[in-house]
C-alpha cells in the first residue's frame, strides 16, 4: 500500500483511560506536589485536551481527531463499570470529534493559565478492574481502526494505580499493540501513581508500554511510555504525532514450506452431517498463508461463499490494508460466486433469497514473512468479523486478535457479503514471531470456548497438535450437549513455526523514527513567519519539545481545591 499524499494529514484518535477506584484517593507525593492520584490524572487529561483544542483553534492542520475519556471501576458485584468523562455528561463511552469537544461549554479553573475542566470527575470508590477496562478500550479502538490503515496509530493513555493487574491485563495490552496502521502500532502509555514503589509491576508495565522516539535536537533518548508519580504532556504529544509512514511488512519471497507445520480440525453443528459444515479453511504452506471463514447460517450458499473467500485469500493475497483494492477483490469473488451457484438456473424462490439476502461470512487471514538475521519472522493478519487468532509462545498465550474477551464475540459481527452494494473493511494486526511460536485460527464458537477456559486456567495449547480429530469432536460434542458451548460449526487451524532452534525474543516491539509534530497554537511555524505558504506537514515541522506548553511553566495545581 502506498503512502497517503503528503498534503493529507492523517486522522487520529486518543483514548484517556482513568481509574476511578478507591485506591486513587489517598494523597501521594508527585512532581506537582502532594495530591490524590485521581486529581493528578484529571489534571493530565485536561492539560492534554487543552493543548489539542488550542492547536486546533490556531488553525494548524492536524487532521481529524476523535477523543474518548473513559473512567472505570468495578461494581459491588465485580462487573466492570466504564463511563465517559467528557464534559457533555453522556455516560456511554464513545468518541467525540476534537472540533465538537472544543465547542462544548467547559468551566475554567480559578488560576490563570490553568487548563479548563475538560473532564468530569465522579467519586472515586470501589475496586479497580484494569483488565476489563483495557478490554473495553480494545473494542473501542478496534472499531475505530477498521478500514483506517492510513490513520495515525491510536494512542491510549492509562492513568492508574498499582492494584488489580493480572495476566489478562498484560495479554490484552500485547493484543492492543498488534493493531496497526501504516504509521505503526497502537501506542499504550502508562501514568502510574504509586506510593509504595512496586518495582516488579513497573518492570512488567514497562514491557507493554509503547516505545517513544528520541529527539536528536534535545538529546532525548528513546524511552518507554511509562511515568511514575509525575506527568508532562510533551511525552503524549510525541506519541500522538511522531512516526513516519512505514514500509508494508514483507511476506512471501522466501519459501517457508519447511518452516510451517500445519494441522486442521473441524466439525459441523451437533446433529448435522459433515456436508452441512458451513465454515471453511485454506492453507498454502509454500507461501505461508492461511485463512478461515465462518458462513452465516441465515444466508444462502454460504458454505461456497466461505470457501471461495478462503481459497481466494490464499491464492490472491489481496492488499487488505487498501480499502479500494479490498473492495475490488471482494467484487471479483462476488462474480465468481454468482457464476458458481448458476444463478440463472435457480428457481424463483432461491433467486429471491440470493437477491435479498445472499451469502455472508466472517474472514480471518494470516501471512508469514521471511526470517531476519535474528531468526524472527514478521507476520500479519486481517480480520473481518470475529474469527479469532491466538498467538502462543512456549505454551503460553501472548495475544489474541481481533477480540480479547468472550463477551466481544457477538451475534452480529462484521461480514463479507456476496451481494453488491456492501462495503468491506478489514482490521489489521502484525508482529514478529519466534521459532517455535504457534498460531491458532479459530471460528467464533471455538474462540469463545478458549476465552471461557482462560477465565479459570490456561489451556494446554500443545495438545491441539496431537489430539486426534475424533477426540476433538467428542470433546466438543460433550460441551455442546451440556450447553457449556454454543452449538455451532467449529473450525481450528494450528500453525507452528517449525524452525529447529528456539530463540528468546521481544514481543514484536519496535521503535518508529520521529516525524514532524504540530506546534502549539501560540507559536507560529517558521514557514508562516517567513511569509511563504506551507503544506500541512511543513507547518508542523517544529518539535513539540521546543515549544511552550500551557499550564506547565508555573503549575502548582492545588491538591484539593481545584480538581
Amino acid at each position: 500500500m502506498t503512502q497517503p499524499p503528503p498534503d493529507t494529514w492523517p486522522a487520529g484518535c486518543l483514548v484517556l483511560l482513568v481509574r476511578l477506584s478507591a485506591d486513587m484517593t489517598g494523597d501521594i507525593l508527585t512532581g506537582r506536589g502532594e495530591l490524590p492520584p485521581v486529581i493528578a490524572a484529571r489534571q493530565l487529561a485536561d492539560e492534554l485536551l487543552q493543548a489539542l483544542v488550542d492547536t486546533l483553534a490556531a488553525g494548524y492542520p492536524i487532521g481529524h481527531w476523535d477523543i474518548a475519556v473513559v473512567g472505570y471501576r468495578a461494581s459491588d458485584a465485580g462487573a466492570a463499570q466504564l463511563v465517559s468523562l467528557l464534559p457533555d455528561g453522556r455516560p456511554q463511552p464513545r468518541y467525540v470529534p476534537l472540533a465538537e469537544l472544543a465547542a462544548m461549554p467547559v468551566a475554567p479553573r480559578d488560576s490563570e493559565g490553568q487548563p479548563r475542566r475538560w473532564t468530569l470527575l465522579p467519586a472515586a470508590e470501589g475496586s479497580p478492574c484494569p483488565a476489563a477496562a483495557l478490554a473495553g478500550v480494545y473494542a473501542l479502538v478496534s472499531v475505530w481502526l477498521t478500514g483506517r490503515f492510513t490513520a495515525r496509530p491510536p494512542v491510549v493513555i492509562h492513568c492508574t494505580g498499582t492494584a488489580g493487574f493480572d495476566r489478562d491485563y498484560f495479554r490484552i495490552a500485547r493484543s492492543l499493540a498488534l493493531l496497526t496502521t501504516g504509521y505503526g502500532p497502537v501506542r499504550l502509555l502508562h501514568y502510574v501513581w504509586d506510593a509504595q514503589a512496586d518495582e516488579g509491576l513497573h518492570a512488567r508495565l514497562l514491557g507493554v508500554s509503547a516505545e517513544l522516539p528520541g529527539d536528536p535536537e534535545t538529546g532525548t533518548a528513546p524511552r518507554r511510555g511509562i511515568w511514575i508519580n509525575d506527568w508532562d504532556i510533551r511525552d503524549p504529544w510525541e506519541a500522538l504525532f511522531s512516526g513516519p509512514w512505514q514500509q508494508p511488512m514483507t511476506t512471501g519471497g522466501e519459501s517457508t514450506a519447511s518452516r510451517l507445520r500445519v494441522r486442521s480440525l473441524n466439525t459441523a453443528k451437533l446433529g448435522n452431517t459433515p456436508e452441512q459444515w458451513e465454515d471453511a479453511l485454506a492453507v498454502d504452506t509454500s507461501a505461508a498463508v492461511a485463512a478461515i471463514a465462518d458462513g452465516a447460517s441465515s444466508g444462502i450458499f454460504c458454505r461456497l461463499w466461505a470457501q471461495q473467500l478462503c481459497e481466494g485469500f490464499v491464492r490472491d493475497r489481496p492488499e487488505v490494508c487498501d480499502p479500494t483494492i479490498l473492495q475490488q477483490w471482494v467484487n471479483q469473488l462476488r462474480q465468481q460466486w454468482r457464476a458458481a451457484i448458476q444463478y440463472n438456473n435457480l428457481n424463483w424462490s432461491k433467486k429471491a433469497k440470493v437477491d435479498q439476502v445472499g451469502a455472508a461470512a466472517t474472514l480471518l487471514g494470516w501471512e508469514l514473512g521471511p526470517a531476519g538475521s535474528d531468526g524472527q519472522r514478521p507476520w500479519r493478519a486481517c480480520a473481518i468479523g470475529d474469527a479469532c487468532l491466538f498467538w502462543i509462545r512456549q505454551n503460553h498465550l501472548l495475544a489474541t486478535f481481533p477480540v480479547v474477551a468472550a463477551e466481544q464475540l457477538g451475534s452480529t459481527p462484521l461480514l463479507v457479503r456476496s451481494n453488491p452494494g456492501f462495503r468491506t473493511s478489514a482490521l489489521v494486526a502484525q508482529g514478529l514471531c519466534a521459532p517455535g511460536d504457534r498460531f491458532l485460527l479459530a471460528t467464533d464458537a471455538v474462540a469463545a470456548h478458549f476465552f471461557q477456559t482462560l477465565a479459570e486456567t490456561e489451556p494446554d495449547w500443545h495438545r491441539y497438535e496431537t489430539i486426534t480429530p475424533e477426540e476433538w469432536i467428542a470433546e466438543l460434542d460433550q460441551l455442546r450437549s451440556s450447553r457449556q458451548m454454543v452449538n455451532d460449526d467449529c473450525t481450528l487451524v494450528v500453525l507452528t513455526i517449525d524452525d529447529t532452534v528456539v530463540n528468546e525474543c521481544a514481543d514484536h516491539e519496535r521503535l518508529a523514527p520521529a516525524d514532524a509534530m504540530p506546534p502549539l497554537a501560540d507559536q507560529a511555524s517558521p514557514s508562516a513567519a517567513s511569509g511563504h505558504d506551507a503544506s500541512p506537514r511543513e507547518q508542523s515541522a517544529p518539535s513539540a519539545r521546543s515549544l511552550p506548553w500551557p499550564g506547565t511553566a508555573d503549575n502548582d495545581e492545588c491538591p484539593h481545591g481545584t480538581p
